[in-house]
């Protein structure tokens, strides 16, 4: 009795193995847009007196964004250097907070990125936004004590674009039914030899 079921089991286990690696392609082959952003920062709205006079009037920024044809984000990070902002998937508050993300694509150039760690005074929104080859906007909303936004310009963005294809992996299914196969094989093998 056996020996008969484990050949079955042996091609289930193969089975689920090829099905999850099949559930797994979509994502894979997807084509990956890079963009890589840096510039100069100048503030040029703060609606309180108060960031009027805290935050810095010019700042440096860097970071990318990685999307797929569909707009999905993939991947992205975000640092200013007079704000102190160092912002990636991982990034928390300081208090165990996630941040939750919302990217908008209008297309392949145009998008909208928003980290947003809840509404209090210490856990501010950012929004990065692209509207245009010639603009580049950080708004920060500090909870209830207002909201500023830093703009750049034209002559100092400096912003570079990769696309990359992902392969699906063929060579990685060839290399799964072959070892079913020969695990296959061998158990129908020994169960004949033993019978």
């Amino acid at each position: 009795m056996n020996q008969v079921r484990l050949p079955k089991l042996s091609i289930a286990v193969i089975g689920l193995v090829v099905a999850s690696v099949f559930h797994a392609t979509p994502v894979l082959g997807a084509i990956l847009t890079r963009q890589e952003f840096s510039g100069d920062f100048t503030l040029v709205d703060a609606t309180t007196p108060f960031l009027t006079n805290s935050l810095p009037f010019e700042s440096e920024y860097s970071g990318f964004v990685v999307y797929s044809e569909s707009g999905t984000l993939s991947d992205w990070e975000l640092s200013v250097n007079n704000l102190d902002l160092n912002l990636n998937p991982g990034s928390n508050n300081g208090s165990n907070l996630t941040p939750d993300v919302d990217f908008e694509l209008d297309s392949r150039s145009n998008w909208n990125l928003v980290v947003d760690f809840g509404i209090a005074f210490d856990a501010p929104r950012y929004t990065l936004e692209r509207t245009s080859s010639s603009e580049i906007t950080l708004t920060g909303a500090v909870g209830r004590a207002g909201t500023y936004i830093y703009q750049d310009s034209a002559a100092n963005i400096t912003l570079s674009s990769s696309s990359t294809s992902v392969r699906e992996p063929t060579s990685l299914l060839s290399l799964l039914f072959g070892v079913g196969a020969i695990a296959v094989s061998k158990k129908v093998g020994k169960t004949k030899s033993e019978a």
